[in-house]
């Protein structure tokens, strides 16, 4: 499996995580279907995980979680808050294994910091325009305009029609534009530090071998420890 497979999957579960929270607190019947294929899902994906892995009383051990989560206890037990509360933990465990990317990611480049600053500058820019401007009824209709103002989105149905409005939505709008930059250029740097990353590990290998007779028996167990890192991460994305 390559690497653009194992994001799409990888975000595909994401998704299914997010759809899995919306589902904790609802008792609509018509989503028991979709709850049902979630953990379907994550029950195939543990399984894999386990047959793959060597040591299996060590993943056990290291993902009790995963195995709690697989036990369809929200079907066992009637019980609405009993439902929750599985629900919450399958939520929990999918989380735990393929949320870790995005806050990576999240971590390069900066990244961070811009969403908190297109955040704040979000919730603030509300405050003026709900005071200026006519059309705002309500912080809650200025905080929808800055919200979709900042995404680019500019639905239409809300428009500034002041001067310090406008002013205010350009620099939503540039801090938006940035922003879907940052996240862009974060991923690609994500994915491409990783494979350098690799790259470098494979050299270092390489020239260290080509001198294996002059090696310590220290510098000889470093070289296997690296080598048994770098197979356990082809290992997770093939």
């Amino acid at each position: 499996m390559n690497r653009n497979l194992v994001l799409v999957y990888e975000s595909v579960m994401v998704l299914l995580a997010i759809v899995s929270v919306t589902m904790i607190w609802s008792d609509n019947e018509s989503l028991y279907l979709i709850d049902r294929i979630v953990w379907f899902i994550f029950l195939v994906d543990v399984s894999i995980r386990f047959y793959k892995s060597k040591g299996k009383w060590e993943y056990i051990k290291t993902h009790p979680l995963d195995f709690i989560a697989i036990i369809p206890f929200d079907a066992i037990f009637q019980l609405a808050r009993i439902a929750r509360l599985f629900r919450a933990i399958r939520l929990i465990a999918i989380g735990a294994h393929f949320l870790k990317p995005v806050f990576d990611i999240v971590r390069t480049n900066g990244l961070h910091k811009v969403i908190t600053c297109t955040a704040i500058l979000i919730f603030v820019s509300a405050i003026p325009i709900k005071t200026i401007e006519p059309s705002m009824e309500s912080y809650a209709d200025a905080l929808w305009w800055s919200i979709v103002t900042a995404t680019t989105v500019g639905y239409g149905d809300i428009s500034p029609e002041t001067n310090i409005g406008r002013v205010i939505a350009l620099i939503l709008m540039i801090f938006g534009i940035g922003l879907i930059g940052m996240i862009t250029g974060s991923i690609a740097t994500y994915f491409l530090s990783g494979q350098q990353k690799e790259h470098g590990a494979i050299e270092f290998i390489k020239s260290e071998l080509s001198r294996y007779e002059e090696l310590s028996e220290e510098e000889f167990e470093r070289l296997l420890v690296l080598m048994n890192q770098l197979r356990k991460e082809k290992k997770k994305i093939g």
